[in-house]
């Protein structure tokens, strides 16, 4: 049997520690603090009790603070066979820590070419890999001149961001002003976790218009493969923001397959070389262009998406890669089409007080899966990162736009019963930017 060390996990990212438990491997969980948001209470207790040795950490950026905790866990280091993380916030330091001991894991440099915006740019620019404009900067009078350059509109976006956090578009020199005006609040305002991870560089790109996919890449032992690829759900007031995927993406075949070898380009340029990573990608008139990569498992509910018609569980194929399983020889096979759709309000709105305390259970009936995490009397934020909606709703279908039909039918719904409106999302052929 072997030795698995997590250094953090995101609530699903628990099915990893369990499945390799079933395996009879030894597990050791680092835990830090500072992300507890990213699951639940249950959650982080059942990855305590699943591992044969954990300790926490303060800082994922300190790497003599994490390899303290593994030494604190009791864990021997020589005996850790491979290192990983399913969160992000832990993802370098996964990575950091398996070349310091020696265990297998995710390239460092490839994990911060990911993870840094602009040296991805850098390096697929370097490396021939169809990109957009973009330039590094550090205030608002380089914004501005990158912008010019780059030509409007543009996003602005922080160097090292995650969740879509301190992230604008900009149409003229005025929106690009009103960003940095507002950055300082909108960090401010970010939980400690999220604005630990930031610096004080800022990414201008090219804002492309198109249809939003993401696909999980798959990298061992030198080969790379596309798993799955993914229609994104994004809001109609604000396209930063994520409200939900689709699986299968519902391209035709060729283009489908092509996305699938443009995300693998991807990462071959960057060297992420084990693992699964999610590459988020745009469907332009002029082609594929990347939005982002994250050099880890995709989050949020999209594993669970993916599992439920793959006839795989993702995560234990995630932990099998680490230990030397080969890779799939192509995509996963589907067995039909699921969807899933975030709620989150556009404005702060409260939820009717009247409502029982069960409302979202009759809607579970018309539904694969899902949740709800506010009650009756609660006030509901605005959506201002992906991490503020409140439900989840999840369908399963033989097409993916009945699967989309379904989640839309259950929201309008939900949306009468609470009597405020809730952020509207759009898939594919998206209306042209103004």
């Amino acid at each position: 049997m072997s030795h698995l060390l997590f250094v953090e996990t995101t609530g699903l990212g628990v099915q990893a520690l369990a499945h390799a438990k079933r395996r009879g491997h030894t597990v050791t969980y680092l835990h830090c603090p500072l992300y507890d948001f990213t699951a639940t209470p249950a959650q982080r207790r059942e990855a305590v009790e699943l591992a044969d040795h954990t300790a926490s950490f303060a800082d994922p950026l300190d790497g003599e603070a994490v390899f303290g905790a593994l030494l604190a866990s009791g864990a021997d280091p020589s005996g850790v066979d491979a290192v990983l993380s399913t969160l992000s916030y832990g993802a370098q330091a996964a990575a950091d820590l398996g070349a310091r001991i020696g265990a297998r894991g995710t390239s460092p440099a490839g994990t911060l070419a990911a993870r840094d915006k602009g040296e991805c740019r850098r390096v697929l620019r370097e490396s021939g890999v169809p990109s957009v404009g973009f330039r590094v900067v550090t205030d608002e009078a380089q914004a501005l001149e990158a912008a010019d350059a780059i030509g409007y509109p543009v996003i602005v976006k922080p160097v090292l961001g995650i969740g879509k956090a301190v992230t604008s578009i900009a149409r003229d020199p005025a929106a690009v002003r009103a960003h940095f005006t507002a950055a300082a609040a909108d960090r401010a305002g970010l939980t400690e976790g999220m604005a630990r991870q930031l610096d004080e560089r800022y990414l201008v790109e090219e804002l492309v218009s198109g249809d939003l996919y993401s696909v999980e890449v798959a990298a061992s032992e030198g080969r790379l493969v596309p798993l799955v690829c993914a229609s994104r759900k994004v809001s109609r007031e604000n396209p930063v923001l994520e409200l939900g995927c689709t699986v299968p993406s519902g391209l035709p075949a060729a283009d489908e397959t092509a996305l699938g070898d443009y995300a693998v380009e991807v990462c071959r340029a960057l060297g992420l070389d084990l693992g699964i990573f999610h590459v988020e990608v745009m469907h332009t008139p002029s082609g594929f262009r990347l939005i982002e990569v994250n050099p880890r498992l995709t989050g949020g509910s999209l594993p669970d998406t993916i599992s439920s018609v793959a006839g795989v569980d993702v995560f234990g194929l995630l932990v099998d890669l680490f230990l030397g399983a080969p890779l799939p020889d192509g995509p996963l096979p589907l067995d039909g089409a699921a969807s899933h759709s975030f709620l989150a309000a556009p404005e702060k709105s409260t939820v009717p007080g009247t409502l029982p305390e069960d409302w979202f259970a009759p809607f579970l009936g018309r539904l694969h899966s899902g949740y709800a995490r506010v009650r009756p009397g609660d006030v509901v934020p605005p959506m201002r990162t992906n991490f503020d909606s409140f439900a989840m709703l999840r369908a399963l279908a033989p097409t993916p736009a009945a699967a989309e039909a379904a989640c839309r039918a259950v929201k309008a719904d939900i949306e009468s019963l609470f009597g405020f409106p809730l952020l509207a999302e759009q898939t594919r052929t998206p209306a042209p930017l103004a």
